[in-house]
């Protein structure tokens, strides 16, 4: 890849210019960028250098001036919340939280919360607007699908993870319908697979690189109207982020459920409560109870309304001035996934 000298200024004068002409010539909304920390080098260090951050704030002022809308989200490799925030706010709009990323794959594929509640109590101390990217994998990495072995309940469980946690969620393209792929990285953005059609749907003629073997299982197309499937499973969570805006912005309050193969959280603002509960593993789990006592909740609480799963939850109740150890289910079968509106 070209390595511009973003010192000389002509250079930048051009760039500009090129963001100038996407943006309002051809209309695009914004851009990634990608391999930010490593835009200027400077005096033998060769990332997140001052000069890169001066570069980014003088880009930000230009690109918003150029279009106050226009959005732009930055790439920087590995990067958890701390480094993030280095970068947010008059530099770029976003950047892709790795550590969020790592959170959701590891307490997913290991069937314990410790990753997941790490990643967010990292976020809720470095960045608690939450004003970051998430995603699951990306195109340098192994897709998804192939670290979780084809495994369609974990394939399941990140997107949920990641789908009602804070920050804006990116899809990778056949993530949503479990394509698999491991490095080189040929072999990690192959063709998307609409279709069983020949080349996947994907072209009228050869595609640079042949689609997987799989394509005629896989694909959208195949997956489009099936309840359980990997597609419809994303849409059914996207719609529902959509319809309660606190999913995508509210705080998020970690609770103890008493059982690492469970991951519970309150998401909580001014139009509604929403409790989220996940058993991460493959077994029933029955030994549970989640405390509600920190949470902030209304002394009173109706009724609990189940959005997302299956079975209708039990309400909380209160002994004194203190919430009872909380079992919505009885039990919780292998990778369930709730979603809970508790009205006052």
């Amino acid at each position: 890849m070209p390595d511009l000298n973003y010192t000389n200024p002509a250079v930048t004068e051009a760039m500009l210019d090129v963001s100038e002409f996407w943006l309002n010539e051809i209309g695009i909304d914004g851009f990634r960028v990608d391999a930010v920390k490593h835009l200027i080098e400077e005096g033998g260090k060769v990332e997140n250098t001052p000069a890169t951050h001066t570069w980014l704030k003088d880009f930000y002022k230009a690109y918003k001036a150029q279009d106050p809308q226009a959005y732009t989200v930055g790439e920087v490799f590995g990067a958890g919340a701390s480094v993030v925030n280095l970068y947010s706010g008059d530099e770029l709009d976003q950047i892709f939280n790795f550590e969020m990323s790592s959170g959701f794959v590891n307490s997913t594929n290991g069937g314990a919360n410790s990753g997941i509640v790490s990643a967010v109590k990292f976020a809720q101390a470095d960045m608690p607007d939450f004003n970051y990217a998430t995603f699951l994998t990306n195109h340098d990495q192994n897709r998804v699908m192939s670290v979780f072995n084809g495994d369609m309940n974990k394939a399941k469980m990140a997107s949920f993870l990641m789908l009602t946690s804070p920050g804006t969620p990116y899809i990778y393209y056949g993530e949503e319908i479990g394509m698999q792929g491991e490095k080189p990285d040929e072999d990690i953005r192959l063709p998307m697979q609409w279709s069983a059609d020949e080349f996947a749907g994907f072209s009228t003629v050869e595609p640079w690189r042949a689609p997987r073997s799989d394509y005629a299982q896989v694909n959208v197309e195949a997956q489009t109207g099936d309840p359980a499937s990997l597609l419809e499973h994303y849409r059914a969570l996207i719609r529902l982020r959509k319809e309660h805006p606190a999913l995508q912005s509210a705080d998020i309050f970690l609770l103890d459920a008493g059982n690492s193969g469970i991951f519970v959280n309150l998401r909580m603002d001014a139009d509604g409560a929403y409790l989220i509960l996940a058993n991460l593993t493959r077994e029933t789990i029955s030994e549970y109870a989640i405390d509600l006592d920190e949470a902030g909740l209304a002394e009173s609480i109706v009724s609990v309304e189940t959005l997302f799963g299956e079975g209708q939850a039990e309400s909380p109740e209160r002994s004194g001035e203190a919430f009872q150890p909380y079992k919505p289910f009885e039990s919780l079968n292998p990778y369930a996934m709730v979603v809970l509106k508790i009205n006052p």
